[in-house]
């Protein structure tokens, strides 16, 4: 059975750094491209706010869209004051997903892409816990669930080399960079002239 502290400690590290942010800076658009930064933490609290059957309410509103189940998620939170969201990740931050099938490295590797999604275009010193950014890693690149946040067809044929944490995944072409970077690049983000190697001939951004 999953503990969720990882998550946890995953969700406290993130409202930490946004109860730091300016309200400019919480206006400012994230990498995640429907969302600023403040409607990235609105984003991560719906998920510890709501309920299997509140969430199974949603998608049957949306028609089982889970883009569209998450922004109406937003929609609901995002002019709720900032220490009132964050108040809430911390007080719930080892709650489970709402879903049984939702595993807890799936929500450790939300919160560490969208930790990154605010941190990188607002240029924030900090960096993810090392635990946290393994667990994302390795759940990406090899657990069934992981298409939920990420297409792994890019990867198929290339080997994955994290400079900094002698983490590596695949065969083929090399592509080398930090963990950080691998996984925004996992997670289709802007990131790629922060990789090298002949693998990325074949990872399509």
């Amino acid at each position: 059975m999953a503990t969720w502290e990882l998550a946890a400690k995953a969700r406290q590290d993130f409202a930490d750094m946004i109860d730091g942010l300016s309200a400019q800076q919480l206006d400012e658009q994230s990498l995640c491209e429907e969302w600023t930064a403040k409607e990235v933490v609105a984003h991560l609290t719906s998920f510890v706010e709501t309920g299997g059957f509140g969430l199974f309410t949603e998608m049957v509103k949306n028609r089982f869209d889970f883009t569209k189940v998450s922004a109406a998620m937003v929609d609901k939170r995002k002019d709720r004051s900032v220490a009132d969201l964050t108040g809430s990740l911390r007080q719930h931050a080892t709650k489970s997903a709402p879903l049984p099938t939702f595993p807890e490295e799936l929500t450790v590797g939300d919160v560490a892409i969208h930790t990154q999604d605010v941190r990188r275009p607002l240029g924030l010193a900090g960096e993810l816990d090392e635990k946290v950014l393994r667990t994302t890693l390795d759940f990406l690149t090899t657990h069934k669930h992981a298409t939920t946040l990420v297409d792994r067809r890019p990867i198929e044929d290339v080997r994955l080399e994290a400079t900094d944490l002698g983490w590596s995944f695949g065969d083929g072409p090399e592509i080398t960079g930090t963990g950080e970077a691998i996984m925004m690049g996992l997670a289709n983000r802007p990131v790629l002239d922060d990789l090298d190697g002949p693998g990325l001939a074949n990872w399509k951004s």
